[in-house]
Order: structure tokens, then C-alpha cells, then sequence
């Protein structure tokens, strides 16, 4: 979790519920974000999954919701990767549900 310790709590809690769910090795963190402490990348294989919290929560709220990319390598050094899906506001437990989806079918 070291390369997360200057992101933002949101991210931090999003990333261990994607840990107790899929494992700790089972990801492996690409931060082409790095200066943005409201975003993560994920990476398993061909398959990107960028994470953020931007602008998403707020402090009256305990649910933490993100803003998501499901995205796959297509050899393009341009432009390595092509969007499958995004899906704006979504809950911690159903981007859970995505990303096994997307890990089936993506």
C-alpha cells in the first residue's frame, strides 16, 4: 500500500475492499496518476481498470462513490489502451461487481 500513501483516504478504502475481495497480488497498481491522490490504476494482464474519486463525495455522506474506466490494451503505442465502459457515481460493492464482471467478459 506504499504507493498509495499519498492518495487520498477514499482511494485508500477502495483499494482494500478491492484486496479483501481479489487478494493483495492480485492487481498490480499503475499509477499514471500519480500527481492526482483521488485516482488509481489497476492492471491484470491486458485489462486497465482506472478508479476516481474526484469531486464524488462528500463529507455528509458515509457512502464513497468513484467514477470508473474499464479499459483494454490494444497494441497502439499512441494510444495503448481502448475504453470498454465508464460508469459515473458508483458505489464501492458494485464497482466490485464490474470489475468481476468486466475480469469475465472485458
Amino acid at each position: 500500500m506504499e504507493d498509495l500513501q499519498n492518495k487520498d483516504k477514499s482511494i485508500k478504502v477502495i483499494w482494500n475492499t478491492i484486496v479483501s475481495v481479489f487478494g493483495i497480488d492480485y492487481f498490480e497498481i499503475v499509477d499514471f496518476w500519480d500527481g492526482d491522490n483521488f485516482a488509481l490504476g489497476i492492471l491484470r494482464g491486458d485489462k486497465l481498470i482506472y478508479v476516481s474519486t474526484w469531486d464524488m463525495n462528500n463529507e455528509s455522506s458515509a457512502e464513497i462513490l468513484c467514477y470508473v474506466e474499464f479499459e483494454r490494451e490494444n497494441g497502439n503505442n499512441d494510444i495503448p489502451y481502448t475504453l470498454i465502459k465508464k460508469i459515473q457515481k458508483i458505489s464501492v460493492n458494485e464497482l466490485v461487481k464490474e470489475i468481476c464482471v468486466f475480469l469475465k467478459t472485458g
